[in-house]
């Protein structure tokens, strides 16, 4: 087994590990607090940090680690970027839609992904030259070209009422296809491009511990990535377009023409 296999198969066991713990408060008894207007923090979204820490360093006491509650810096060639709740204004109104995401980075690029999501189920996985699964499965994205056969997803950054809260792309971009989503957690999002769920995937002022695991994951699974620009993408980018590849070009233009 190489070695990204093995830290593939250890950061999946971490990931499950910490979605036993969320799930223990999910729907039950949640401490909530306001990082935002909006955006919330759970003791739960603390807990799971603390648990992954532990293990994260002593699995990989070698790697950086940068997680989405503490005040960490990416120093070095290997960085894991660790979101302990993705979702949380899910998890702490009982929606399903919640994950635990590790992604690791070498040089900035994605490499490896694990995303659980435990109320749902599934763990989705991948890395560079090893193909992507989900639920143990391999997985592909899927053959979809056209916009108006598509089934696209976004989300919506937290400053909302700004001249770029992704309002208008939303609006130009439902009539064009098949149909959109919206269900609040980008980890979960980008592995549904990953698996065939989706056709594409975009949204903005993203940041690396949400989505550099399912970036990792859909470069395993033969997807495509750019930033809005049609440029390369690494796991600093906080713009993104995620497609099975066909449709990347299609999506890629409807943003762009909506934006100008």
């Amino acid at each position: 087994m190489s070695e990204l296999a093995q830290w593939r198969d250890e950061a999946i066991r971490i990931a499950e590990e910490a979605g036993r713990l969320l799930m223990e408060g999910w729907r039950g008894d949640t401490r909530v607090s306001k990082k935002g207007r909006i955006d919330l923090v759970t003791d739960y979204d603390l807990k799971s940090e603390a648990l992954l820490r532990e293990r994260m360093t002593a699995a990989f006491p070698d790697h950086a680690l940068v997680a989405e509650e503490g005040q960490d810096r990416a120093e070095g060639e290997l960085v894991w970027y660790v979101d302990p709740l993705d979702g949380t204004t899910n998890f702490a109104h009982g929606h399903f839609f919640f994950a635990v995401s590790i992604g690791l980075a070498r040089a900035g690029r994605p490499v490896l992904g694990v995303v659980h999501a435990p109320a749902l189920g599934v763990t989705w996985a991948g890395a560079e030259g090893l193909g992507a699964t989900r639920a143990g499965a391999a997985c592909a994205p899927s053959a979809t070209d056209t916009l108006e056969e598509a089934l696209v997803a976004t989300g919506f950054p937290y400053d909302r009422g700004t001249s770029d809260d992704n309002l208008r792309e939303a609006r130009d971009i439902i009539p064009l296809v098949r149909g959109i989503r919206r269900c609040g957690a980008a980890a979960v999002d980008v592995c549904l491009v990953a698996d065939g769920t989706y056709d594409g995937y975009w949204e903005q002022k993203v940041s690396p511990w949400d989505v550099c695991a399912g970036m990792a994951i859909v470069r395993a699974a033969g997807g495509e990535l750019s930033d809005y620009e049609g440029n390369p993408v690494d796991a600093h980018s906080s713009r993104l377009v995620v497609t099975n590849g066909p449709l990347h070009p299609a999506l890629l233009d409807a943003v762009q023409t909506a934006r100008r």
